[in-house]
């Protein structure tokens, strides 16, 4: 017969090991940062189809799986901006737990209405708001930014000089490049000034009719093991 004292040992150690268990399975392995350009380049289609291509992605099977269908959590946060003075949230630090989730935070995007207007291209800035955001995030294994744009920065501070002014070093800054492939120097101009840290990548579309497609293959390739991230392509 087990003695009182170590039938309370047992409980304790049961207990410290649930607990473990439930810390193991609420570690964060990746905090994302999705940074969307609302500069005005871009018209009202041009946003819904950006906007929009975000939720369906983050809603594609594929992509539902990476999130949800690893050992630890991914934490997801989207701001949209433009000029070096505006960044606005569009939603808040989320958990990914649950399809549920996924699909709540898909519909903010769908729902979201544009705030900024007319202004130019300051990425440097969305940089270095979307840092900030990482700061007061969860504590996570890795961390990205995931930057999509259709034009140079012209506003503020240049992306380089934020790398140089910050610690960027365990942060990976991946880019979509909208209308990358048919403008092949504003390519070369993310995969040099703008992509950095571990197994950064750019990718690129025609146009943002295909905005859908390469977004989730970008969230795919950014929700992979490292291992398996392939270096920029360009």
């Amino acid at each position: 017969m087990i003695s009182r004292i170590a039938s309370v040992a047992l409980s304790s150690v049961i207990l410290i090991l649930g607990q473990n268990a439930t810390a193991a399975a609420d570690s964060c392995e990746i905090a994302l940062v999705l940074a969307l350009d609302v500069s005005k380049s871009m018209d009202p289609r041009e946003f819904s189809l950006q906007f929009g291509g975000t939720a369906e992605a983050l809603r594609d099977p594929e992509v539902q799986s990476a999130i949800l269908a690893r050992r630890g959590l991914v934490a997801m946060t989207a701001f949209e901006w433009s000029g070096k003075t505006h960044q606005a949230k569009v939603k808040d630090w989320t958990l990914l737990r649950t399809p549920e989730d996924v699909e709540v935070f898909a519909d903010t995007l769908v729902q979201h209405d544009r705030i900024g207007h007319g202004q130019r291209t300051g990425t440097g800035s969305a940089l270095e708001f979307a840092y900030a955001l990482l700061d007061q995030g969860p504590d996570c294994d890795r961390s990205i930014i995931d930057v999509s744009s259709d034009g140079y920065s012209n506003d503020g501070i240049a992306p380089p000089d934020v790398y140089a002014s910050r610690r960027f070093d365990s942060v990976t800054v991946n880019a979509l490049v909208v209308g990358g492939k048919m403008r092949p120097f504003l390519w070369d101009y993310f995969s040099s000034d703008i992509i950095f840290g571990p197994d950064a990548f750019s990718m690129a579309t025609e146009s943002f009719d295909d905005y859908a497609q390469a977004i989730k293959e970008k969230l795919l390739r950014e929700l992979a093991p490292p291992a398996l991230v392939a270096r920029s392509e360009r």
